[in-house]
């Protein structure tokens, strides 16, 4: 039972670096899918392997914090189509 933490929880920690990675190289949609697989692994951990009440509240705020962070990625990338569409269709940039 104690591998199978070690092996959860190491998991988790190198899908959230990847999240990190992609972020920091601009690669958001990439980011965003990370960050919300390691938002599920740490949900995993805290319902199948409790951290102590310290532990939980950490994991809480680290899915917060990506969950935030998924949330302003995906409001970048919709606003970035939106003005390359408008782009496309005016041929410069037409927003009123």
């Amino acid at each position: 039972l104690s591998n199978n933490n070690n092996n959860n929880n190491n998991n988790t920690i190198v899908i959230a670096q990847k999240a990190s990675q992609e972020d920091q190289a601009g690669n958001y949609e990439e980011a965003i899918q990370s960050y919300q697989h390691a938002v599920k692994y740490f949900l995993h951990i805290l319902k199948r392997e409790p951290q102590g009440k310290d532990g939980n509240q950490k994991i809480r705020d680290t899915c917060k914090q990506y969950l935030d962070r998924v949330e302003h990625l995906q409001e970048y990338l919709d606003n970035k189509e939106v003005i390359t569409l408008h782009f496309i269709l005016c041929g410069h940039y037409c927003l009123r």
